[in-house]
C-alpha cells in the first residue's frame, strides 16, 4: 500500500503549471460544483506556486495528520510535487457524494497518454478537503 504522503502528492501532481486552466467545475450544479472547485483549486495553487494554500485550506485534517506521522512536512512536500509536476490540465469528469464524502474522477493527458484519477474528499465544517487521490485506468 502506498502511504499517504504519496496519495496525497499523486493529487497534487496532476495540477500541472501549464497555461490558465478551463474551469471544468462550471460544468457541475450546487454542492458538486462546490467539490469541483476544490479540485479544480489544486491546479490554481500550483500554476500560482501556493502550497501554503495546499496545505491550510485544501487538504483534510485527517491527511494532514497523516503527514505529520509520517515526518512529511507538507509545504515542502507540496512544492516538491508542483516543481516536479509535467505542465496539464485536468478536467472533473464526475462528482459523487454521500454524506459527508464526496468522490471526483478527474481526467488528464500525460505526453501522449489520456489518465484518470479519483481525488477523494471529506467535509470538514462548511469545507471540503482533499482526503486522498489514486491514479485509475
Amino acid at each position: 500500500m502506498r502511504s499517504v504522503a504519496a496519495l496525497c502528492l499523486v493529487a497534487l501532481a496532476l495540477a500541472g503549471c501549464g497555461a490558465a486552466p478551463q474551469d471544468s467545475a462550471k460544468d457541475f450544479k450546487g454542492e458538486e460544483r462546490v467539490v469541483a472547485g476544490v479540485v479544480e483549486r489544486i491546479e490554481t495553487a500550483a500554476r500560482d506556486d501556493e502550497p501554503a494554500v495546499v496545505c491550510t485550506r485544501l487538504l483534510s485534517t485527517k491527511l494532514l495528520e497523516a503527514l505529520r506521522k509520517q515526518g512529511t512536512n507538507c509545504r515542502t512536500g507540496v512544492k516538491e510535487a508542483f516543481r516536479d509536476a509535467n505542465p496539464l490540465e485536468l478536467t472533473v469528469d464526475d462528482v459523487e457524494i454521500r454524506g459527508a464524502h464526496a468522490s471526483t474522477k478527474v481526467s488528464y493527458r500525460s505526453g501522449s497518454r489520456d489518465k484518470t484519477v479519483t481525488i477523494e474528499l471529506d467535509r470538514e465544517g462548511a469545507a471540503w478537503k482533499i482526503a486522498g487521490g489514486f491514479f485509475g485506468s
